[in-house]
């Protein structure tokens, strides 16, 4: 008798982005930032979805999508290639132009490739508690297909039975981007018949990524500087300061942060203070990085109070670091007054306050021989080839 989670088999279209590369990429670092890109990319490939796809697994460096019902015409499920491979492109580009980090993982993000096997057989989608599991013959044709003979480095494999099952598959030769190429691989389970198609010339259509406009505003004057030296290498300090998610570990008042944009912090990275949980909690955005040897600069802008956060940290020894805040107002001589009577005190405490908890933070890490967990590396990682 078949269980009330089973289902019986139906036509089913398979499609499975896999990101090439994975492996080679997540070994040439030991910092963690690969796992953070990679997330971020199939993030882009799920959110990319236009055919009203179903996730049945994230499968590492892999998306297995799924859709029973209507059978995917040509037009449609290639056009669905070409807006993830757009996607998943455009996101290493803009990634690539803004990254700060200097370790493997982000240097060589660029390197990673993607390839799509496409095939169509009788599945049965299977509920194993809040999730739909795919079980089948076909199901293990097309994860087998992930090992193929084919050359290129990014390519879509479509199998003959899906070409076969959708007469609208015959146009395929007019209106795919090139000629579809033949092959056919051998597996224990039998022959497989495919054509494949090079992803290279959809590059053209990977738009370039938009240059954000980081110049502070001329109209700008400083209201206060704060100052501190804190017990702890500038490597480790940057990392912490830096560190969008970490505001709670050493500045005042701060329960956490959300509406961040990425895990790894970037010039245009983007996150909100949680003090209140209202909309009067400090959104900010970081950018202007100015990084060298002995001397870090940046901004976070506080679109909230329409302010800047100069930021400088100075190496003044081989464990200590000078930090600076120094907070910038648009000019206004009235404000600047109110200002200076009733709130600057109160401010001066609040930033002073945050810079002793930082040294204590720390402080602690280093005592242990500990490394802040965002990780950033402001010199490249010895394993990483010029290549």
């Amino acid at each position: 008798m078949k269980s009330s989670n089973e289902s019986t088999a139906q036509p089913t279209l398979i499609f499975i982005p896999d990101i090439s590369g994975f492996t080679k990429f997540v070994h040439e670092t030991e910092i963690s930032h690969s796992e953070h890109i990679i997330k971020e990319l199939l993030e882009a490939l799920i959110d990319a979805n236009e055919m009203e796809l179903q996730v049945s697994e994230i499968e590492g460096d892999a998306v297995l999508f799924y859709r029973t019902g209507r059978k995917p015409t040509a037009v449609e499920t290639l056009a669905q290639v070409q807006r993830m491979y757009t996607k998943f492109h455009a996101s290493l580009r803009k990634y690539d132009s803004q990254r700060i980090c200097q370790c493997g993982a982000c240097i060589k993000a660029n390197s990673l490739a993607l390839k799509f096997i496409i095939h169509y057989g009788n599945i049965s989608i299977n509920q194993v508690k809040s999730s739909s599991k795919l079980f089948g013959k076909d199901l293990i044709v097309a994860h087998r297909l992930m090992k193929n003979d084919i050359s290129l480095k990014e390519y879509v494999l479509i199998t003959h039975q899906l070409i076969n099952a959708c007469s609208t598959w015959i146009e395929i030769d007019h209106i795919a981007w090139e000629k579809p190429n033949q092959g056919n691989g051998k597996y224990d389970f039998g022959n497989i018949k495919y054509c494949y198609l090079s992803l290279a010339p959809l590059e053209s259509h990977i738009p370039q990524p938009t240059i954000e406009n980081y110049t502070s505003d001329s109209k700008m004057s400083k209201i206060l500087s704060v100052e501190s030296v804190i017990n702890a290498p500038i490597e480790l300090v940057f990392d912490v300061v830096s560190d969008t998610h970490a505001k709670h570990l050493w500045v005042l008042h701060v329960k956490g942060s959300d509406k961040t944009n990425g895990k790894i912090t970037k010039n245009g990275s983007t996150h909100r203070c949680v003090m209140n949980g209202d909309e009067n909690d400090p959104f900010l955005t970081s950018r202007n990085f100015e990084i060298s040897k002995d001397l870090i600069t940046w901004i976070d802008t506080n679109h909230t109070a329409k302010s800047d956060l100069l930021i400088t940290l100075r190496r003044i020894g081989n464990r200590l670091t000078r930090v600076n805040l120094t907070v910038l107002q648009k000019k206004n001589p009235i404000k600047k007054t109110f200002y200076n009577l009733f709130k600057k005190k109160s401010f001066v405490q609040f930033y002073g306050s945050s810079l002793a908890k930082l040294n204590e933070y720390c402080q602690g890490l280093v005592k242990e021989g500990s490394s802040h967990s965002s990780g950033i590396l402001l010199k490249p990682a010895n394993k990483v080839s010029s290549n």
